[in-house]
């Protein structure tokens, strides 16, 4: 495949002790009955960083990318199969109440598992080892950005951060009064070994790292875990399969075929991939908001891309419009909107135009006069023709957005640094202006 236009901060060149460390991991795979049928290879990418070739085969539609033992994934069925990290959790305190995701609690097996390399008791020593010497040492994430460089953030990536950051806490509240001490150095996982700061790091591994895996095809040797998880358990850490990055242009599938984990690959944008050339999978039709904020990077002209309004920016458009900012609108029209939810799915797609929620709202509040609930319900989930004529107010509404995000980006301009985070999300501001002005030259021209 040529060249992806992701933009993602990595390290220009693999350190030795990152090549080591791959070295260790193809060996333990190896050691546990992976293959590498397809000859894949790590290699560092200008453009996106690490990721993964093969250096003798090429790949067309409907050809096998990777079969990985489902033994070497990091899944529910190894959870409950590792009596050690069982009885790190007093099971007898769980409660229905304060529950974890599966996220969580595989977040505490890889620090439980980052605690054990450092035991001295050679019989402790974690198997995971050389897998947890390959994971990055950080995320882009706007979650990791500076404080000054989150109050330059839009709304929408701030209240996301916000959203992440009470679960992240709150599920580490519950987890310190879960676990117990270490056998090998005696002290609290909870209270001594384990930090905010760690939590974070690995919550977002799991975050970026993980792949779709169905636990109903999992042997599973208990329930443990089971009063103390919310929600599914359909994840798993997958070593050096978790090296593929993701591109648009791709579709696989991902399957368990008897022993092993298989990813096909399903369509490409050419004929046939070539022997060095880096081989990509889909993560999903993610748009670039989704991508930022869960896994630290963005694709220019992203094809699942479209930009989000919300009802306050709306709002703040009509007060920063002189011609409607004179204007009355009655309360009930916006209480109407929030109760019958149609301020959910408001966006502009490049292609598509406008969402139809979006066009509701603007000719609720724009085009008509009524705000008693009967006639606005009439209006609202009537003939879909009439709400073809609020051109004039999107295109307020989107050059609104274009001047705020161009304000965010000056701002953080004016840093004296920026993280990598704050570096990833001005890029992603960028990028969203250069959407929604080729959407004005599409749409609104006229």
């Amino acid at each position: 495949m040529g060249r992806t236009q992701r933009r993602r901060h990595q390290r220009a060149n693999k350190s030795e002790e990152d090549s080591g460390s791959l070295h260790d991991l193809y060996v333990h795979l190896h050691s546990v009955g992976w293959q590498n049928h397809t000859h894949l290879s790590a290699q560092n990418y200008e453009q996106t960083g690490r990721g993964l070739c093969s250096k003798q085969d090429t790949f067309s539609p409907e050809d096998e990318l990777i079969r990985l033992p489902v033994g070497c994934l990091i899944s529910i069925a190894t959870l409950e199969s590792d009596a050690p990290f069982k009885s790190l959790f007093n099971k007898e305190i769980f409660d229905k109440d304060s529950r974890i995701s599966f996220q969580a609690l595989v977040a505490c097996y890889v620090l439980y598992h980052k605690h054990l390399q450092k035991c001295s008791l050679g019989t402790r020593s974690s198997p995971y080892s050389a897998y947890l010497d390959t994971l990055p040492r950080g995320y882009t994430t706007p979650y990791f950005c500076s404080i000054p460089e989150l109050q330059c953030l839009p709304e929408s990536l701030l209240e996301r951060t916000v959203a992440q950051n009470r679960q992240i806490r709150g599920y580490f509240e519950i987890i310190k009064n879960l676990v117990l001490n270490c056998d090998c150095c005696a002290k609290s996982y909870g209270q001594e070994i384990w930090t905010l700061a760690d939590f974070k790091w690995a919550y977002f591994t799991v975050n970026t790292r993980s792949v779709h895996l169905s636990s109903r095809f999992l042997k599973k040797q208990s329930n443990y875990f089971q009063p103390l998880i919310s929600g599914d358990t359909n994840m798993a850490l997958a070593p050096f399969l978790d090296l593929f990055n993701h591109s648009d242009s791709v579709q696989i599938t991902a399957e368990i075929e008897g022993p092993d984990y298989v990813l096909t690959l399903k369509s490409l944008p050419f004929s046939k991939t070539k022997p060095y050339d880096q081989l990509f999978i889909s993560y999903g039709a993610l748009s670039n908001f989704k991508l930022l904020t869960e896994y630290g990077f963005w694709l220019q002209e992203n094809k699942h891309d479209y930009f989000e309004v919300s009802l306050l920016d709306i709002e703040h458009m009509i007060k920063h419009n002189k011609e409607l900012s004179t204007q009355t609108f009655h309360r009930n029209i916006f209480k109407f909107i929030r109760e019958h939810n149609l301020n959910d799915q408001m966006f502009v797609h490049i292609d598509d135009g406008c969402s139809h929620n979006l066009r509701v709202v603007l000719h609720l509040i724009f085009k008509q006069q009524a705000y008693f609930p009967n006639i606005l319900n009439q209006i609202a989930f009537g003939d879909a023709e009439q709400f073809h004529d609020v051109q004039p107010e999107l295109s307020y509404l989107v050059a609104y957005k274009i001047k705020e995000y161009e304000v965010f980006g000056g701002e953080l301009d004016k840093l004296p640094k920026l993280t990598e985070s704050g570096s990833v999300a001005r890029a992603y501001l960028q990028e969203c202006i250069r959407y929604l002005v080729d959407f004005q030259l599409l749409h609104l021209a006229e």
